[in-house]
């Protein structure tokens, strides 16, 4: 994988082209964004076609430009994980569930009757045929509605994808030794991500670091020792987790280090490797504010090297290429 590209999670999907192509926006495809020149690292697909064929279709259509749907379900508290930390587990349809089990998988939640800009972005934590569960911290008001008032309704809305960025080092990894660091609400889409490497390759060895974090439990411990991982928990990731995993880069030579997090705990790992003399792939968790989910809002805008900036919630890259604010 080239650390330096910036491809966008949507291509290819029935959801694209998207409102970015609509508004000549488009992340992709440079004719989209008012260049004359064709420079799109091509993808298998012409996102400028595929506009013109579908307004060639349906000219007065309103579908268009597929957006993601929203499905109203009931949830179930499955656990308190800790006093504002909640496994929370809700059915949706076939076809829901069946596109929330791609790496890096996200909705938006919301009350039923609360405004659309309640929504906030929660990972996919886990997928059982149509059931879903989802781990959320109750710290703000739009979190703290969906558990209040013995509230049994929810809207969600998706699927996105970009919740893990450096998917590629996952895709391609076979026979491969991984160290998974999680620690605290990190530990949620620490879980599919060692699932999914796992599952792709029984030849792949997952070995992990947990610590309890802000959330101050550990909860996808026994999950991972069913699935054959080598779990080490830790009371404290920056004490105990950081030199831990220095010494295991040194002694096991891993392929690949997964960090799933908060951007600190990224950076801490960086240092690690760093400290260790190693240069290999890291994938890490998708911290970036998000507020639409589309690209269109701007919250999740940020600086990559080469003086970019790119929108966190659709564009794939390396954690190494974001600027530091």
């Amino acid at each position: 994988m080239d650390r330096n590209i910036f491809q966008c999670i949507d291509i290819n999907s029935k959801y694209c082209p998207c409102l970015l192509a609509e508004t000549n926006q488009c992340v992709v495809c440079s004719h989209l964004k008012g260049d004359g020149t064709c420079n799109c690292n091509w993808a298998g697909v012409c996102i400028l076609y595929e506009k013109h064929w579908q307004y060639k279709k349906q000219p007065q259509s309103d579908e268009i430009i597929k957006t993601r749907k929203e499905e109203e379900v009931n949830f179930v508290i499955k656990e308190q994980i800790s006093e504002n930390t909640y496994r929370l587990e809700m059915q949706v349809s076939d076809e829901f569930a069946e596109q929330l089990t791609s790496i890096g998988s996200f909705v938006f939640l919301r009350r039923p009757n609360d405004p659309h800009f309640f929504s906030f972005p929660v990972n996919i934590m886990k997928v059982e045929n149509n059931t879903i569960q989802v781990v959320i911290e109750t710290i703000g008001p739009k979190s703290l509605r969906i558990i209040a008032d013995n509230n049994c309704k929810i809207v969600v809305r998706g699927p996105y994808w970009n919740g893990v960025l450096g998917q590629p080092w996952i895709d391609n990894l076979t026979y491969g030794k991984i160290i998974l660091v999680a620690g605290g609400i990190g530990q949620a889409p620490g879980l599919p991500l060692a699932v999914n490497l796992m599952n792709k390759d029984k030849n792949n060895q997952v070995l992990t670091i947990l610590a309890p974090g802000k959330v101050g439990s550990i909860f996808i411990a026994e999950e991972l020792h069913q699935l054959g991982a080598l779990v080490h928990v830790v009371p404290s990731l920056r004490k105990v987790g950081m030199p831990t995993l220095k010494k295991w880069i040194n002694q096991e030579k891993p392929d690949l280090i997964v960090s799933a997090g908060p951007d600190s705990q990224h950076y801490g790992i960086i240092t690690a490797m760093q400290e260790a003399g190693v240069n290999i792939p890291m994938v890490a968790t998708n911290n970036a504010t998000m507020c639409c989910g589309e690209g269109i809002c701007g919250s999740c805008l940020k600086k990559v090297q080469g003086n970019k900036e790119i929108r966190l919630c659709k564009q794939q890259t390396d954690f190494y290429n974001i600027m530091v604010d």
